[in-house]
């Protein structure tokens, strides 16, 4: 019994630790604080009528109740003008403040940021591209972001409809096939923010996440800088043999090949802090298990397994993946949301 009440703890501290990061409650960008005062709005009046409510129902029970020795029926009230006019201006009145709120959140968040970054969000069953076209790159599963600048992503899908979803910095927008939709935000405190599917789009949707991570200005500056002249490294040639032979026909390399239409870009594959489109941390150990039996741990999975890998070959091809990074972007550090 005492072991069972440790694992409930434990695992009720677990969900507790993981909760602020899929809350709106604790907005770091314009547009969440917007909604965010939104919802403070709604349940406020939610508050506010529920109490009329049960407490009008709770003193019309007690002051009309039936008294020891009462018969027959209690005296009639037929109507009252004034009391009927003030029931139905008050939830008229309730009505427009929250509609004017809504119109005004509405406007803000559509509305669109001069000069702000573009990026094109694609999503597939069930990973996510990042492709930072004006910039001459692209990501999977992972979108580097500077702090403080305005950012405009479009957002669309290559087979079935998706939805792509930053509880901690902006709102849910539909990735449909074949048309775009658009998402203007400005993201303010650098940190590794858990995005979200939200659109149930087959077996593996629950594990359709992905990483929004926001870095200093300066930072994102030298990245960039560094993803433009990007040549990949090769920290394994054996590994690299392995790669070209079993993995490239599915996974580019950035800067070797045009944009991978079937598996992720993997240029940056050293610089992710998380593996699978986000399901579990970029480990060599978590790398391992993933390459040999992806379904295993993603079931509906496109990727094949490889379990035909030799020890040795599997190890080198870890450090060759391990490698293909920019040096000096340490993103594992950031804090969670």
């Amino acid at each position: 019994m005492r072991g069972t009440l440790a694992v409930i703890g434990l695992w009720g501290l677990a969900l507790a630790q993981e909760a602020h990061r899929v809350a709106i409650t604790h907005p770091t960008s314009p547009i969440n604080r917007e909604t965010n005062g939104l919802l403070l709005w709604v349940l406020a009046f939610s508050v506010l009528i529920f109490g009329v409510v049960a407490g009008s129902l709770a003193y019309i029970t007690l002051k009309f109740r039936a008294r020891p020795g009462q018969t027959g029926e209690p005296p009639q009230v037929h109507g009252n003008d004034r009391l009927e006019v003030v029931w139905t201006l008050i939830p008229l009145a309730i009505i427009l403040v929250l509609f004017g709120l809504t119109a005004r959140a509405l406007i803000l968040v559509n509305k669109p940021i001069p000069g702000a970054l573009k990026v094109e969000v694609t999503g597939y069953q069930f990973w996510w591209d990042f492709h930072y076209a004006d910039l001459g790159f692209r990501n999977s599963n992972e979108l580097i972001l500077p702090a403080g600048v305005p950012v405009t992503l479009e957002v669309t899908s290559k087979d079935v409809i998706h939805s792509f979803w930053v509880p901690g910095l902006v709102g849910k927008r539909d990735a449909i096939p074949g048309q775009k939709t658009l998402i203007h935000f400005t993201p303010e405190t650098p940190g590794n923010y858990y995005g979200f599917c939200a659109e149930l789009c087959g077996p593996s949707h629950a594990r359709m996440l992905f990483r929004v991570l926001v870095v200093p200005k300066e930072e994102f500056e030298r990245f960039v800088e560094a993803a433009k002249a990007y040549t990949p490294p090769v920290a394994d040639a054996q590994g690299q043999q392995v790669f070209q032979q079993n993995c490239m026909a599915c996974h580019a390399v950035q800067g070797q090949m045009p944009p991978a239409v079937i598996g992720p870009e993997l240029g940056f594959m050293g610089n992710r802090v998380s593996l699978g489109a986000g399901i579990v941390e970029n480990t060599p150990e978590n790398l391992k298990a993933w390459i040999r039996d992806p379904a295993s741990m993603k079931p509906g999975v496109k990727m094949p397994g490889f379990p035909q890998l030799s020890e040795e070959d599997l190890d080198a091809l870890v450090r060759y993946l391990e490698g293909l990074k920019v040096e000096g972007l340490d993103l594992k550090a950031l804090p969670k949301f």
